[in-house]
């Protein structure tokens, strides 16, 4: 009963990095699948989300006076996945920049503290 209490709050904090990590990893099997084509409305809605989760934990890392390393690594996510002024590269380069980004996302689950506030 206490791993699944600590499991709908570790959700209940974290539900918009997991739909940027759902999003981003769909991206990432479309592109290296060939199998279907994602509509340009699902990248534009994907970047929101990114920017906005990065945002997020460029403020979560601050807040808990973490690395300074990760604050820039997320702000330097949040430039990237811009979607007012989007930075053009080719697909090739998508598909590892969207890799990526699914692996910090993951990794940010173990390596970020919650705050128990």
């Amino acid at each position: 009963m206490i791993k699944l209490t600590h499991m709908k709050m570790f959700i209940s904090k974290s539900w918009l990095r997991l739909i940027g990590i759902i999003m981003l990893s769909v991206a990432v099997t479309s592109y290296f699948s060939n199998w279907y084509v994602l509509p340009y409305a699902f990248y534009q809605l994907m970047c929101w989300v990114v920017v906005i989760e990065s945002l997020m934990l460029v403020w979560k890392i601050h807040k808990n006076r973490g690395s300074e390393i990760l604050i820039w690594i997320f702000v330097f996510t949040a430039v990237v996945f811009n979607p007012l002024t989007p930075i053009y590269m080719s697909t090739l380069v998508w598909q590892y920049v969207d890799l990526a980004m699914v692996v910090l996302f993951i990794l940010s689950f173990f390596f970020l503290k919650e705050n128990k506030s």
